[in-house]
């Protein structure tokens, strides 16, 4: 099943957090991802997951790249570990659909 008919909405909240909901028309489902500009926090809620399921909340890290003040990156972290987001957005995208989360599964 795909998300030809999808749609995207987004919009920056007053007090400077951002939120963006992709919507699945074929299943009526959306997915809604929220960023807390304070608390350095990103939240993945998708509609398309199981109700015991939880939502996904990622946490953005600093960290050094080298002996330098100013070498400095950042990433997500969920549960302790660096999130590859790349692949986070295409499960969930897979997911919403009412795909199975990984290719072969």
């Amino acid at each position: 099943m795909e998300c030809g008919d999808a749609g995207r909405d987004s919009y920056l909240q007053r007090n400077g957090d951002w939120r963006s909901s992709i919507w699945c028309a074929a299943r009526s489902k959306q997915m809604t991802v929220h960023y807390d500009s304070k608390k350095l926090l990103i939240t993945v809620k998708n509609a398309g997951r199981l109700e015991h399921e939880k939502d996904v909340i990622l946490r953005i890290e600093g960290y050094r790249t080298g002996a330098d003040r100013s070498d400095r990156d950042v990433h997500l972290v969920r549960n302790e570990q660096a999130v590859n987001i790349e692949l986070l957005i295409v499960g969930e995208l897979r997911v919403l659909t009412g795909m199975k989360r990984q290719r072969n599964a």
